[in-house]
């Protein structure tokens, strides 16, 4: 491998042959079940910090 192999990668999905720097996130490049799952895991973290908040919240509430 040369050193320009190391900042260059090409994605094997299908369609997707262009070339993008190694370490950066190009969305328009990913494969769909990649961006599904990514945004799968954004909500899940999403609703994990909703009911952490909520329950917080309700037992501040019993407290007083």
């Amino acid at each position: 491998m040369s050193e320009n192999d190391d900042q260059k990668l090409v994605s094997e999905a299908a369609g997707h042959s262009l070339p993008r720097e190694k370490g950066t996130f190009v969305e328009e490049y990913e494969h769909p079940t990649t961006h599904q799952m990514r945004i799968v895991g954004q909500r899940r973290t999403e609703a994990e910090a909703k009911l952490e908040r909520q329950q917080r919240e309700a037992r501040e509430k019993f407290h007083e």
